[in-house]
């Protein structure tokens, strides 16, 4: 439990590190269709930013969870950080997707990808 409540932590923080220094990006389709479902006036950018962090980290989370009687059988074949690379691709992609989230930095986007690659490869091995 400890090891997912982590995991979370790490991918929200990397996630929004990205939100946040993407100098042009644009989510006001988003917040438009969370204003179609809500009358709060309480949403704000912020709020926003940390909503999308947190679909992105429980799709990651979740995917792993999903794939796990798959790994086994992958990793003896492929490497441990090519599958984390994939899923992490695989949830971002399809929350920045589906969320309607523009003008990312692309640059900031490879770094979270890397860096939360390493990041679950590492708590994999501490955790063990």
């Amino acid at each position: 439990m400890l090891r997912n409540i982590i995991r979370f932590i790490i991918l929200l923080l990397l996630n929004y590190l990205v939100l946040v220094s993407s100098s042009s990006l644009d989510i006001e389709q988003f917040i438009k269709d969370i204003f179609r479902f809500t009358t709060l006036q309480l949403i704000n950018v912020e709020v926003v930013h940390f909503l999308i962090c947190g679909a992105v980290s429980s799709m990651t989370l979740f995917l792993i969870y999903f794939f796990k009687p798959f790994i086994e059988m992958y990793l003896t074949h492929y490497l441990k950080y090519n599958f984390y690379l994939l899923i992490n691709l695989l949830s971002l992609s399809t929350v920045y997707i589906v969320l309607r989230i523009y003008g990312y930095s692309r640059l900031y986007l490879l770094i979270y990808l890397l860096l939360s690659t390493i990041a679950l490869n590492l708590l994999d091995k501490y955790f063990r």
